[in-house]
């Protein structure tokens, strides 16, 4: 089912405060549905629920949470604690089954979560632009990071716009291997794995 996306909750502790938590019934029960069904590739006991706080593109600073492979979790959570430290704002970060179901992609809507700027991980849903084929966030290991400005190409035409498609920005817009944000993530084993085609997409 749709749901209005909520409003990011503010930061309510100093620093980055990131945690790694196992996934609560009430938030299971969100996901079941939308971004996780029978069959998917990894399990709720595969999967953490990474909290931490981020700095939004209006300067407040807010605590976002997103799901990911429990191998990766720690990792994740300290990269991002890095990208609040070091004052690189992220627009948005909720689950992505806050955007309901999608048949198009065969999970949580990944179209609207695009379309809102939003940073997120795991999905088990097809990928955008190719159906039946399982994307590499179905096993939780994949995080897309202000995917407005910074698009992709599928193979049906660049989504979720096209203006930042040739535009930089040294914070929030990368390019090369050599931008800022590309850097901090790869030392936490964060990979730009597809750079230009898919800029938004990250490898843990």
């Amino acid at each position: 089912g749709r749901h209005p996306p909520p409003s990011p909750a503010r930061a309510t502790v100093a620093g980055a405060f990131p945690q790694v938590l196992t996934i609560p019934d009430h938030i299971w029960n969100h996901m079941v549905g939308r971004s996780w069904r029978s069959g998917c590739p990894v399990g709720r006991a595969d999967l953490r629920l990474v909290r931490v706080n981020y700095i939004g593109f209006d300067g407040f600073r807010y605590r976002g949470e997103m799901v990911v492979h429990r191998s990766v979790a720690t990792r994740t959570a300290n990269a991002f604690a890095a990208m609040h430290n070091s004052g690189i704002p992220i627009r948005l970060m909720i689950r992505v089954d806050w955007f309901g179901y999608s048949s198009t992609v065969r999970g949580a809507d990944d179209y609207r979560s695009m379309a809102a700027d939003n940073t997120s991980a795991f999905n088990c849903r097809d990928v955008v632009g190719k159906p039946g084929t399982k994307s590499p966030h179905s096993n939780g290991r994949s995080i897309d990071i202000n995917p407005w400005e910074n698009p992709y190409h599928s193979a049906r035409g660049v989504v979720p716009n096209t203006w930042w498609v040739s535009r930089s920005h040294p914070q929030v817009a990368w390019r090369s291997s050599g931008h800022t944000v590309v850097k901090l993530l790869a030392r936490y084993g964060l990979r730009w794995t597809y750079g230009l085609s898919d800029k938004h997409h990250f490898d843990a």
